[in-house]
């Protein structure tokens, strides 16, 4: 079985501190006791919390960009590439939700305010992937759409306590919209 490095070691110990305990009451003390690694190797890594949320951030974010980038890969059609994609996003806040249900929105709120460069990269690549895919059949209305594709899943992301009904609501509202816009391009002016 290969070793884990100690830098992933941190990480995951500071998300299960962050998911546990919630960024405010975290202590580097914290991650230190649930590494189990010795103070100095904790801080060779991340040398505050502010710091370790930040690669946490980062490592969640970069691990969702590729599977995004994989979905829309393997997916045939711009409608199949959209929900693939905003899935995976989707995904990223119900595994939070489940992780940590007592504190998901403080997190979410933390990793917005403390890498907020990290969040904005991650929701621009999502767009403009997006719309690359929808500008193929729906033109013009492509970055439009996919705006309000982006908009519509954070609104999902607000209250995740029913997985099964969010999915659900995501498969609905990508059809709806992603047809919308694909149906707008092939009308004509009467």
């Amino acid at each position: 079985m290969p070793k884990v490095p100690s830098s992933q070691l941190v990480l995951d110990a500071a998300y299960r501190c962050f998911c546990r305990n919630g960024y405010r009451r975290t202590t580097v003390s914290d991650i230190v006791e649930e590494s189990q690694l010795s103070r100095p190797t904790v801080y060779k890594y991340v040398g505050s919390k502010e710091e370790a949320i930040v690669k946490v951030v980062r490592s969640l974010l970069e691990r969702a960009t590729a599977a995004s980038d994989a979905a829309a890969e393997a997916a045939a059609t711009a409608e199949e590439t959209v929900l693939a994609v905003l899935t995976v996003k989707l995904e990223v806040a119900i595994r939070l939700w489940q992780d940590s249900p007592a504190h998901a929105q403080e997190l979410l709120s933390a990793a917005t305010a403390q890498a907020p460069g990290l969040v904005t990269a991650y929701t621009d690549h999502l767009a403009a992937l997006l719309t690359s895919t929808l500008a193929r059949a729906a033109g013009d209305g492509a970055r439009q759409a996919a705006a309000v594709l982006l908009t519509f899943t954070r609104g999902l992301e607000e209250d995740l306590r029913d997985t099964d009904a969010v999915r659900d609501e995501l498969l609905t509202g990508v059809r709806m919209i992603t047809r919308g816009a694909l149906a707008s391009t092939t009308s004509t002016p009467g």
